[in-house]
């Protein structure tokens, strides 16, 4: 399998809704270009941001926002979803700020990470829950935001450069995929 195949696959954990143009892959390796951010409000760029970095926190590895996660989520909401997609996550970043503010009183980056997880855990709770009562109406459950963002969070981190080699051991040509493959303690998981 080479590249294109392996991240085309890898576009298809997204979701079914999400189809990724090749030129989409071919951009996520090059230098972003901030003029390219014309979908969100500021608002709503600034809760992306938050939002995307408490998924992936800084830590011993780049976080969301260093490795250029908001941005790229941005693009790729703006050329790739479909547009009841894309209402799904600009609605959903303004509500998700307005339940972070009701309930802490202030926004997701200013709470302790404790509090992230437990309000991110919330929820996610609350929206399959939401899913669960939909399906057993009979009704077509509507896409979650949460997980439709932690889904670009997660693609948009591995695909980056700093994901790829800080986050993960990069192999250039890693051979065969050995599912079993043996890992020390304190090893890195591969990205290619």
């Amino acid at each position: 399998m080479d590249r294109r195949e392996l991240l085309k696959a890898m576009a298809m954990t997204v979701g079914g809704s999400l189809a990724l143009p090749e030129s989409v892959f071919a951009r996520m390796g090059e230098p972003f270009d901030q003029t390219q951010l014309t979908f969100f409000t500021p608002e709503q760029r600034q809760h992306a941001a938050a939002l995307a970095e408490a998924i992936i926190p800084e830590t011993d590895t780049p976080g969301a926002i260093e490795a250029g996660v908001p941005g790229w989520i941005e693009v790729i909401v703006k050329d790739c979803l479909q547009p009841s997609d894309q209402k799904v996550i600009a609605e959903g970043l303004v509500d998700f700020a307005q339940r972070c503010q009701k309930q802490y009183g202030k926004s997701i980056d200013q709470l302790p990470a404790e509090e992230q997880v437990k309000f991110l855990t919330e929820l996610h709770t609350s929206q399959l829950q939401e899913r669960k009562n939909a399906i057993r109406n009979g009704l077509k459950p509507r896409n979650s935001f949460l997980q439709q963002f932690k889904e670009l969070t997660k693609f948009c981190y591995v695909n980056s450069e700093l994901g790829a080699t800080k986050a993960f051991e990069f192999v250039f040509v890693p051979t065969k995929w050995v599912a079993s493959m043996p890992l020390e303690p304190g090893q890195k998981a591969y990205s290619m």
